[in-house]
């Protein structure tokens, strides 16, 4: 051994020409997915670039696997065609939101999945006005159907809230695949985990209203009523999980990851109501995380060393040559007698 290091690909000239084709072919295979899933929403494609941000050309080449789709991109498309993020991705097997059924395409983009663009419309108006103030007749004109139309898809507006809570959830888990699925560091990801889940943002923001109605109905009505406990069991096992591996990785301190998972959710919840009601703004709210963080979970790293110091070396040396001093009066007059 000469002590010399070398790369993977040194090793394996091939080693990167095979991850640059692993890459191409998951292009490729989420390009056709996403192009799947807009030919399902039954919207045009200059629509969905729109509505990511993105002009119709690099929309094209994303569908074509010649461009890799972003993160915000893929969470942008995931919104607008009412798919999951996991799905486009390629993983079924945690889908919670399915693309829509292909036997009912719809004919033009005005048409497009009513019932989805309801509850969206819902969404808005519960976030911003709460469930009290807004009327079925709101959320009629919002969504640009009658009020008739309304009543086909939803019994009453306790179903409209319920459909709301689903797109509400759906963001959520939308966002964390989007922007978790390639942060491999635990520490990393669970910061950036909570960030997602803060109410920070306009989107976020009207989550959080959503969630907050919702914790005041369940404390009111019978809990087994709504879907949302089992929701919010799954964010803390994301938690939960990522503590868990950080252990793993030494990365976070020891303990009961439950119980961890269960503190640290709590203090979010907490202080995302904080924010949300105007109690504390967002800089104190990142600090208290952060702090929580340092003192509950993050493993302490090692102090650096401090050098030690001998006495001799911090006290300074006397001076070896002599300093003449003034003469004194006594002395002058010795020299000039």
């Amino acid at each position: 051994m000469n002590g010399a290091q070398t790369s993977d690909t040194e090793d394996n000239p091939h080693r990167e020409d095979d991850q640059s084709s692993e890459h191409s072919r998951s292009s490729e295979a989420t390009g056709l997915r996403v192009r799947e899933a807009i030919r399902r929403s039954g919207l045009k494609q200059r629509k969905i670039a729109a509505a990511i941000g993105i002009d119709e050309t690099k929309l094209s080449k994303a569908l074509s696997g010649r461009r890799r789709f972003t993160a915000d991109e893929l969470l942008g498309v995931a919104t607008a065609t009412g798919v999951t993020v996991r799905w486009l991705l390629g993983d079924e097997s945690q889908v919670s939101a399915p693309p829509p059924n292909t036997a009912t395409v719809p004919d033009s983009d005005e048409d497009a999945n009513p019932k989805r663009s309801i509850a969206e419309a819902a969404w808005t108006l519960f976030g911003r006005h709460g469930f009290d103030a807004v009327r079925i007749a709101d959320i009629a004109a919002a969504s640009g159907v009658s009020a008739p139309s309304i009543h086909y898809y939803f019994a009453n507006k306790s179903d409209l809230f319920d459909a709301a809570l689903d797109y509400s959830v759906k963001l959520a888990f939308d966002r964390q695949i989007a922007w978790l699925d390639e942060i491999a560091d635990p520490a990393q990801r669970l910061e950036r985990l909570l960030k997602l889940q803060s109410p920070l943002g306009r989107t976020e923001r009207g989550e959080w209203s959503i969630w907050l109605q919702t914790w005041a109905r369940l404390s009111l009505e019978d809990s087994t009523l709504s879907n949302y406990p089992l929701s919010y069991e799954r964010w803390s096992k994301t938690v939960q999980t990522t503590i868990e591996e950080g252990q793993r990785t030494g990365r976070f301190r020891s303990g009961d990851p439950r119980a961890m998972a269960d503190e640290l959710t709590s203090l979010l919840d907490g202080l995302g109501i904080k924010v949300l009601t105007g109690v504390m703004d967002t800089d104190t709210f990142a600090q208290r995380l952060r702090t929580y963080l340092d003192r509950s979970i993050r493993h302490p790293s090692p102090a650096p060393a401090t050098p030690t110091t001998t006495a001799s070396s911090t006290t300074p040396e006397r001076p070896t040559e002599t300093t003449s001093m003034p003469a004194t009066n006594t002395d002058q007059s010795k020299e000039s007698s």
